[in-house]
């Protein structure tokens, strides 16, 4: 048989029994309760799934229960549903889990679906019609206004055939999935063995595309796997897609392995993180939300538990029916891109309060009144505004293409069609270990006005230095810039004329490299010290004792003169005059083609042990000797 082209997921919502699950039955000729005390008890406790096909089109449904024990495994299917199934008995009409479920189908942002009055063969006309009228209020202003009321029962069949014809047209008229390009990821929603087999995962796939036989990764514990073989509503496939109920089977892998709410995904491509920026919609029969409530946090299959800060300056609580811009900080990690739904419940008693939309894991943490503009465009912004503003917020760290690709769940190849190279006119782009990344204009200019006003600093403090070590220089002005951002903004700096690098020093251009004043002065002093000293220089000390200056004074000036290249640095703590070198170096080429040791040298120089050795040795480094056993040649 063929592929289906049009994949959907039916969720039903409802209270507890309503007949949801002779619903499913009745429709696909599927049981759903699969579990021994589902079946003693006449409930559902856990998920059930089936499906129905009709031409080019196949429905999944994944039936949840109503009990309110069980609104957390309701919570676990909800993930990836395109149209809820609002079931309503005829003989109780709306009931509190009636009201709930269809709550957190609006927090998930589900976009469609059909009402069911079911039982209606337990009650008349006039009943009938008064639930409907009653489902008709509920539902009036939301994403079910307007949609199909259709009366069935499971008993007889009534209805069946015409439920299913309104199922077909809601789910027709709904967009196209937006696949392309979307990383695959499936949360997991069920986790058993099966013999000759071993572990199986399940779970409606949520974005892109499955292999069988491809690497997969477990997350947030990054373990990884392979899938093995898969299965699509029950029968064999070579591929899953987004939008269908998938099974995997998952090689060396042991069931204590595997959890509901872990994701199933492509391996190295997703990150997990423990704040979560989002959007959140506070219900308007809940409580006024409190900061630093504790709160449980369902998204995918997962339930975490966490508190929320508020970040966009609406006050300390979040009021009934209002939204406000929060940071959800999880007690354990979760896996979430930009666009993903979830729904918040209370800590205790469990009640469902609010939900929303993810716009993004990976912020760092944010103050309390941060512009509402600025969580307007990470919320709803394009994409090249989004981009704009996240490169923005990464400081010098940037934005690499990898990091994008983890945080809106795009695949890279699709991201670079979207984001040619000038479509994001604010930032830089860079190359960083073969990958693109980001740099915004802003973070460029505040690099080029704080080096200007480090170099100004050091140089008022130390007026003798005639350069910056280099080290200090990064570690000052770019303390958290990597490799390939460090190499790239000193290119910049060099550019624009703020610095020059020579070797490891920072110099600043058309700075002048002399001394005025009574700097100066002292430096010509010390270097008269030097040139009529010759071979037989003032140590540091005899110059800090003879001369009344400090002795930082002093050893800045020798540090100014060895920089200039006006005294060079033999040994520590013995500098000669560079003519005094130039000379001996002369001196030396009368010598030439003889060999010399030390006390040759010595003698020929008339000079100390002291100075002999580091002079040979600067005349091997600079090649006017080459060193043979103890003894050198003249070259």
């Amino acid at each position: 048989m063929t592929s289906p082209r049009i994949k959907r997921i039916i969720g039903t919502a409802g209270h507890i029994d309503h007949g949801k699950t002779a619903l499913v039955k009745a429709l696909t000729g599927t049981d759903c309760d699969r579990l021994p005390e589902e079946k003693r008890r006449g409930i559902t406790i856990d998920l059930g799934f089936a499906s129905w096909r009709d031409g080019d089109v196949q429905l999944g449904f994944v039936d949840v229960p109503g009990h309110e024990r069980f609104v957390k495994n309701m919570l676990a299917g909800a993930g990836g549903i395109d149209a809820a199934l609002l079931v309503v008995a005829a003989d109780e009409s709306i009931k509190p889990q009636t009201r709930e479920h269809f709550a957190i189908c609006r927090l998930l942002g589900i976009r469609t679906g059909v009402v069911a009055i079911t039982k209606s063969d337990l009650v008349d006309a006039d009943i009938l019609g008064l639930v409907r009228l009653e489902v008709e209020d509920l539902v009036a202003g939301s994403f079910l206004h307007g949609k199909p009321v259709v009366a069935v029962s499971s008993v007889t069949g009534q209805g069946i055939d015409a439920l299913r014809r309104e199922l077909l047209a809601v789910v027709g008229e709904l967009p196209e999935r937006q696949e392309k390009g979307r990383v695959f990821r499936l949360p997991i929603d069920r986790v058993f063995t099966m013999k000759g087999f071993g572990s199986v995962v399940t779970g409606t796939t949520y974005a892109g595309n499955l292999q069988a036989d491809a690497e997969v990764e477990i997350l947030p514990a990054g373990l990884r796997s392979r899938a093995r073989n898969i299965q699509v509503h029950g029968e064999p496939r070579e591929m899953a897609t987004a939008g269908e109920r998938t099974s995997i089977n998952l090689a060396d892998l042991q069931l204590s392995d595997l959890h509901r709410g872990d994701q199933v995904a492509e391996p190295g491509i997703f990150a997990p993180s423990q704040v979560v920026t989002a959007r959140l919609d506070l219900l308007a029969d809940s409580k006024p939300l409190k900061e630093q409530t504790r709160i449980r946090f369902h998204h995918g299959a997962s339930e975490l538990l966490g508190s929320i800060r508020i970040v966009d300056g609406s006050g300390a609580e979040i009021l009934p029916g209002r939204s406000s811009y929060v940071q959800i900080r999880l007690e354990k990690p979760v896996v979430a891109v930009w666009g993903d739904r979830f729904v918040i419940r209370r800590y205790s008693p469990a009640l469902t309060i609010g939900g929303g939309v993810v716009i993004d894991a990976h912020l760092p943490k944010l103050s309390r009144g941060t512009r509402q503009e600025l969580l307007d465009t990470l919320a709803d912004g394009d994409l090249p505004a989004r981009v704009e503003l996240m490169a923005k917020l990464a400081g010098l760290r940037g934005l690499t293409l990898p990091q994008l690709q983890s945080r809106t769940g795009l695949r890279i190849g699709w991201l670079n069609e979207a984001l040619p190279r000038n479509a994001v006119p604010r930032l830089a782009s860079l190359s960083d270990g073969g990958t693109r990344k980001w740099l915004h204009l802003d973070v460029i200019a505040e690099v080029r006005r704080r080096a200007i006003d480090f170099l100004e600093r050091y140089f008022a403090a130390q007026r003798m230095s005639v350069s910056v070590p280099k080290g200090e220089f990064l570690q000052k002005v770019l303390p958290t810039a990597d490799s390939a951002t460090t190499i790239f903004l000193l290119d910049d700096l060099r550019r624009e004329g703020i610095i020059h690098v020579a070797g490891d020093a920072v110099e600043v251009p058309g700075r002048s490299k002399t001394l005025g004043g009574a700097e100066g002065e002292l430096a010509r002093s010390v270097e008269a010290r030097f040139a009529t000293a010759g071979l037989q220089p003032p140590p540091v000390s005899e110059l800090i004792r003879t001369i009344p200056q400090k002795p930082k004074v002093m050893e800045g000036i020798v540090s100014f003169l060895v920089k200039q290249g006006v005294l060079v640095r033999i040994a520590e703590g013995v500098y000669l005059h560079r003519d005094v070198v130039a000379e001996a170096k002369t001196r030396m080429t009368t010598q030439r083609g003889k060999t010399i040791d030390v006390g040759a040298f010595k003698d020929f120089f008339g000079l100390s042990r002291k100075i002999a050795i580091p002079l040979l040795e600067l005349f091997d480094r600079e090649g006017v000797t080459r060193r043979q056993g103890d003894a050198r040649l003249v070259l």
